[in-house]
């Protein structure tokens, strides 16, 4: 009887030792893989067009940013090696044209005209990046993250007359401000490795945009911009990344 008590407590025994190890290497395994690479990170993204608006307002002084020219530069300041917070420095631009009624002075009595007008917004903002790593290799990085910044911009309008052929470039009357917010997914997957440099290559799916932007301040008889005064999209980013060693 004591013989087989005692076979009962070895089983036993193993069987939690076995449960042990296995929560344990299987933990190791998931902390490796969510890992970053290393406490520095300097990444260069843009995208060119590619951008879908949420909603569509058919109306084309409001349908910015659908094609878009975007910088982003980021620089990472602090890690866990599983999260991670960089400053990040955008600027996105874009530039639409279209046929229509115009006036040099808005609600007043200059007579109206047809035109072909070019107008331009541009806004760039500086905020804070985080972002949490879901998947990691030696090579292949997968991480969700948010990010949320404030910046300042321009417009400006390029209008010709269609009757006369007269041309005069337009700027708005006040500074642009806007507030960015991005949700999004970002890979990155290494290409040159050394002692000290990790470069790859990262691109990234986001929901992003301006919930608020405008005009500091309304010209009720000057030019001051497009009628926008919210936009999100769903687009990319692609672009490169240095981690130092």
């Amino acid at each position: 009887m004591i013989r087989n008590i005692l076979q009962s407590i070895l089983r036993y025994g193993s069987c939690l030792l076995g449960v042990h190890t296995f929560f344990i290497v299987t933990i190791s395994f998931v902390n490796s893989l969510a890992a970053q690479h290393t406490n520095r990170e300097i990444g260069v993204s843009f995208a060119y067009a590619g951008q879908a608006p949420f909603v569509a307002s058919g109306n084309d002084r409001t349908n910015f940013f659908k094609q878009p020219l975007i910088w982003n530069v980021r620089y990472q300041v602090a890690t866990n090696y599983v999260q991670s917070l960089s400053v990040v420095l955008e600027r996105v631009s874009e530039q639409r044209t279209r046929e229509g009624l115009w006036s040099d002075y808005p609600n007043t009595s200059a007579i109206p005209y047809n035109a072909n007008i070019s107008e331009r917004l541009s806004m760039t903002t500086l905020g804070l990046e985080g972002i949490r790593t879901l998947i990691r290799t030696d090579e292949f990085r997968l991480g969700i993250g948010i990010s949320l910044g404030y910046g300042f911009g321009s417009a400006t309008a390029n209008v010709q007359n269609i009757a006369t052929g007269t041309q005069q470039t337009f700027e708005s009357c006040d500074t642009w401000s806007g507030l960015l917010l991005s949700a999004f997914l970002r890979v990155r997957y290494t290409i040159f490795l050394s002692n000290s440099l990790d470069i790859g290559v990262t691109g990234s799916a986001r929901i992003w945009g301006f919930p608020s932007i405008a005009p500091l301040s309304e010209c009720l008889t000057a030019y001051n911009g497009p009628e926008l005064r919210s936009v999100f999209e769903i687009g990319y980013l692609a672009g490169i990344s240095v981690a130092l060693k």
